[in-house]
């Protein structure tokens, strides 16, 4: 049947997935291969600061490389399409639902997800840090052009609970509202890379910002 055919293509698919010990050095053969040009003391700075915080700022003109050096990453680190998601900020982003949705107020039983993925792809983070029976996988966020909009209105909670480690509060139904918990904790495999521009179109960043944050400077 197709579904046995599907499930035996899974299983296919997963058999030849091999996993390997991490290597920057494959990274940066991968990134001159590919025709980009990065300074190895760029890239090692920018993977340094992934391992030893979760969110990353990259910063400097445009141009400079900060979105292309996260997506050449993100994907040369990940099995698939599934494990990351690139968002651009938009300026009209005043609150979280863009990044966390919201409860349909005309119905208690619909909860109205993001289209662009991100509370998606922190679910599937979190389903997949506590399955035991399955390796553990990075997953990225990358939201471009960050500080076109306030960043304390949209990411307040996400930068609560990297302070605090506490739960983000989705709804108030006890139960699951298609496959949305009541709550989320970050998952520690989710990594978050923010780019940023600095021009009088953009807004700064506060110490709150900066604090739970690696900051890296592309210069050009």
């Amino acid at each position: 049947s197709k579904n046995d055919h599907n499930f035996r293509l899974d299983q296919l698919m997963k058999s030849k997935t091999k996993q390997e010990n991490f290597s920057i050095l494959k990274f940066q053969s991968s990134v001159y291969e590919s025709g980009l040009i990065f300074s190895p003391q760029l890239i090692q700075r920018f993977v340094a600061s992934l391992c030893t915080k979760p969110f990353v700022i990259c910063t400097g003109l445009s141009g400079s490389g900060k979105t292309k050096l996260s997506q050449a990453f993100t994907q040369w680190i990940t099995a698939d399409k599934s494990q990351y998601e690139i968002v651009p900020v938009g300026a009209d982003w005043t609150n979280r639902e863009p990044l966390l949705g919201y409860p349909n107020a005309l119905s208690n039983e619909e909860y109205v997800s993001p289209e662009n993925g991100v509370l998606d792809l922190m679910i599937r983070a979190k389903l997949n840090i506590e399955n035991t029976e399955e390796s553990t996988k990075p997953y990225f966020l990358i939201l471009d052009e960050m500080n076109l909009s306030h960043v304390e209105r949209y990411f307040a909670d996400f930068l609560s609970t990297m302070e605090s480690g506490d739960e983000i509060p989705l709804h108030k139904i006890d139960t699951e509202i298609n496959g949305i918990p009541q709550k989320i904790k970050l998952p520690k495999n989710l990594f978050i890379i923010g780019t940023v521009n600095i021009d009088e179109t953009t807004y700064m960043f506060s110490p709150k910002v900066l604090d739970r944050a690696n900051t890296i400077e592309f210069r050009v």
